[in-house]
C-alpha cells in the first residue's frame, strides 16, 4: 500500500530470511485453539506474520501497508478487485451488482447489497450490529473528504465528485468540530437506504478505482462517536474478520465473522477451475476461525517458524533463496527437497521502488547534478541480481510493468550505472571526487539485518565515486513520522498500487500532492503538474502515453527521486494451505484462503 502504502512493508514480506529445518508443528498450531479457561476446539486457524507494526486501524487515517492489511480483512469497501481473474477488474463488494452509468458519462447509480450487518458492538444498541445503509456510505465518503481526519489520501479523488472538493476545503476551515449533517455534497444524493448516486465532475475512466482502497472503507457513525481518539484501536466494521485480540507488537487474533455476506468466486481465469481454484465457487466466506498474527520483525526467527509448521505464507529472503530455489530460462523454481515440503509463487508486483530527495534540504534540494551523480553511481541491475537473486526488473519510468502506461508503452530510458558520468556530475556540482561533500543521511524503514545488508550495498557503491552515505535506521512508524513532516535529506521509499492504473504513480510527484501528502520530496514543477492534470482523464492509449513520456523526461532531468527497480515477489506456503492465487491488489486475502486441518496435523 505504499510515500506509503505502502512505504513499504511489501519490501520486508520480501525479505524474510529462512533456515532448512523440518519438524511437525507444535500443538498448538495443529488447527486446535486453547480459550483462556484452557479448553481446546477444533478450528481452522491461519498463522501469517506481520514484519512492522501497523500505524492505525482507522480506515481514513492510514496510508501504509501495515495498516491496510488488517483494515482490509475487518472493513469492506464498495469494491475490490477479483481474487482469481487477470487482469485485475473491480467486484462489487457491498453492492447487489457494479453500478449503472448514467448516459452523459457523469452520474453512477449504485444499490447496496440487503442483508450486510456490522458486528457486534457496544456501539449500537443494545449490542448488536445493525444493517448498512446508504447514510453509511454517503458518511464515509465524506469522512475520507474531512481534512481535519484524512490528511493523507484525499488526492485519491480530489476534483472527481461535484461538491466534494468545497466539502474537504469547508472542513479545514471548521475544524474537528465539522457537523456533516450541515455540509451536503452536491454529488453525493441517498435515494433510499439501499440506493445513492455519485455525480463526476467530469467523464472519467478511473473515476471507481479509488473506492477499492483501504482509506473508503465503509465506517458505522455510532463506533466513530463512541469510541473517538481509541476508535483507531476498536474497529467496528462489516468485514469478513474481528479483532478478537488486540496487540500492536504482540500477538494479533482476528476471528471469523460468521454473518459474513461474501461467497467464494465463481468464475476465474483458464486453468483455475483445473486447478483447484474453483472447487469453492459460490460457498460463504470466510472459511478461516481465526487469524494469528504475531509481530516478527527479524526475518530470520520468521522463517524458523515456517520450517517448524508455525507460519503458513511468507515471503524469501535472498540468503535463503540461494539454499532453497533458483531461477533459470523458464523462471522461478525451488530445489528439489523443498517442492516436496512447500509450494511457491512468483509474481512481478504492482510496485515501484524508488530513493527520494527531500527538495528543501540545503545540500540536496538545491544541487541537481548531485542528485544526476548519485543516480549514476547506482547499479540498480546489479542490485536486484546480487541483493534479490534476480526477483526484479530495472525500471525506466516510474509505472510498474505490469501496468498499461509503463515503459513498454512509453519507450521510455533511464540512469544506468556508468561511474563516468558520475564523477562528471560530481564536478559539475561542485564536489571533484567528492571532495568537500558533507556526508548524506538515508533513512531506512526498518533495521533488521535485510534492511542493513542494503545499506552496505548501497554504501559502497557511492562511495566508489566519493559520495559518503550515512543510516537513519528506523521503526517503521518513525520512519512515516519523519519522511511525512519532511525531517529528512534521503530516503528510500515504495509505493504500491492503490489502483492499477499509471496516474496512481505519476501522481507521487504532483506539487499539491506534497506531504502530508505523497509527494514526500516536495518537488513542484509547473510543466510536469499541468500534463499530470492533462493526462488523468485520459483512456489509455498512444495519446496519454505521450504524456507520460513528456513527464517522465522531466523526472529523468529534475531527479526528484530515483526509479530503481519492479520486485517479483518469491514466496512459500505451506502444502495445506488451499485457495492460493497471489493477488497484487490484494495483500491479504484471508477470507479466500483455508486450511486442511488434517494434513496440518501431519506437520511438514
Amino acid at each position: 500500500m505504499s510515500a506509503l502504502k505502502k512505504t513499504l512493508l511489501l519490501s520486508l514480506l520480501s525479505a524474510l530470511v529462512a533456515l532448512g529445518l523440518s519438524c511437525k508443528p507444535t500443538p498448538k498450531n495443529e488447527g486446535s485453539v486453547t480459550d483462556a479457561k484452557g479448553n481446546t476446539s477444533d478450528k481452522m486457524v491461519f498463522n501469517y506474520l506481520r514484519g512492522t507494526a501497523h500505524k492505525s486501524l482507522d480506515p481514513m487515517k492510514q496510508f501504509d501497508s501495515a495498516s491496510a492489511d488488517l483494515v482490509a480483512n475487518i472493513y469492506d469497501r464498495l469494491f475490490e478487485y477479483h481474487y482469481l481473474k487477470r487482469p485485475y477488474e473491480l467486484s462489487p463488494v457491498l453492492l447487489s451488482e457494479m453500478p449503472t452509468l448514467s448516459e452523459d458519462g457523469l452520474t453512477y447509480n449504485f444499490t447496496l447489497k440487503k442483508g450486510v450487518r456490522f458486528i457486534d458492538d457496544p456501539c449500537f444498541k443494545d449490542g448488536k450490529g445493525r444493517e448498512l445503509v446508504t447514510d453509511d456510505i454517503i458518511y464515509s465518503i465524506k469522512r475520507f473528504a474531512d481534512a481535519n481526519v484524512n490528511m493523507l489520501s484525499y488526492m485519491l479523488v480530489e476534483g472527481s465528485i461535484v461538491g466534494l472538493d468545497e466539502f474537504h476545503t469547508e472542513t479545514k476551515k471548521l475544524g474537528k468540530e465539522t457537523d456533516y449533517a450541515k455540509l451536503p455534497v452536491e454529488g453525493l444524493k441517498k435515494i433510499d437506504d439501499q440506493k445513492f448516486s455519485i455525480t463526476l465532475t467530469r467523464q472519467n475512466p478511473l473515476a471507481l478505482l479509488p473506492f477499492a482502497a483501504t482509506q473508503i472503507s465503509i465506517v458505522a457513525k455510532e463506533a466513530v462517536d463512541k469510541y473517538i481518539e481509541d476508535f483507531e484501536r476498536h474497529p467496528v466494521g462489516t468485514g469478513p474478520f474481528y479483532i478478537k485480540d488486540y496487540s500492536r507488537r504482540g500477538v494479533m487474533v482476528l476471528a471469523k465473522n460468521p454473518n459474513y455476506h461474501g461467497t467464494y468466486p465463481a468464475e476465474g481465469d483458464s486453468g483455475d477451475k483445473e486447478s483447484g481454484l474453483l472447487a469453492d465457487a459460490g460457498k460463504k466466506i470466510p472459511f478461516i476461525d481465526e487469524i494469528h498474527l504475531p509481530l516478527i520483525e527479524e526475518p530470520q526467527p520468521a522463517m524458523l517458524k515456517f520450517q517448524k509448521g508455525q507460519i503458513d505464507w511468507i515471503g524469501l529472503d535472498k540468503d535463503n533463496f540461494t539454499k532453497m530455489a533458483y531461477k533459470d530460462e523458464q523462471g522461478f523454481h525451488l530445489n528439489d527437497t523443498y517442492s516436496k515440503k512447500f509450494d511457491m509463487y512468483a509474481e512481478m508486483g504492482l510496485v515501484m521502488e524508488y530513493l527520494v530527495f527531500n527538495m528543501k534540504d540545503p545540500l540536496l534540494g538545491k544541487n541537481k547534478a548531485l542528485r544526476q551523480a548519485i543516480a549514476y553511481a547506482l547499479d540498480t541491475k546489479g542490485y536486484i541480481e546480487k541483493m534479490r537473486n534476480g526477483r526484479g526488473e530495472p525500471l525506466k519510468s516510474i509505472t510498474p510493468i505490469p501496468i498499461a502506461g509503463s515503459q513498454a508503452q512509453t519507450e521510455t530510458d533511464y540512469y544506468s550505472y556508468n561511474k563516468e558520468m558520475a564523477l562528471k556530475k560530481l564536478a559539475e556540482a561542485g564536489y571533484p571526487n567528492g571532495e568537500g561533500l558533507p556526508e548524506i543521511v538515508i533513512e531506512y524503514r526498518s533495521a533488521n539485518s535485510a534492511t542493513r545488508q542494503d545499506f552496505e550495498f548501497l554504501r559502497n557503491q557511492l562511495s566508489t565515486v566519493g559520495i559518503t552515505l550515512k543510516p537513519g535506521f528506523q521503526t517503521f512508524s518513525a520512519f512515516l513520522t519523519k519522511i511525512e513532516s519532511g525531517n529528512f535529506q534521503m530516503a528510500t521509499a515504495g509505493w504500491a498500487a492503490d489502483y492499477p492504473d499509471a496516474e496512481n504513480f505519476y501522481q507521487l510527484l504532483y506539487g499539491p500532492n506534497s506531504s502530508p501528502g505523497p509527494n514526500h520530496s516536495a518537488w513542484a514543477n509547473a510543466e510536469y503538474d499541468k500534463l499530470y492534470k492533462d493526462s488523468k482523464y485520459l483512456p489509455n492509449g498512444p495519446d496519454r502515453y505521450a504524456i507520460f513520456a513528456k513527464m517522465h523526461k522531466i523526472l529523468q532531468d529534475e531527479v526528484p527521486v530515483i526509479i530503481t527497480w519492479n520486485p517479483i515477489y518469491f514466496g512459500l506456503f505451506q502444502k495445506w494451505v488451499g485457495n492460493m492465487k497471489r493477488n497484487m491488489m490484494q495483500d491479504a486475502p484471508f477470507k479466500y484462503l483455508k486450511i486442511d486441518t488434517s494434513g496440518k496435523k501431519k506437520g511438514v
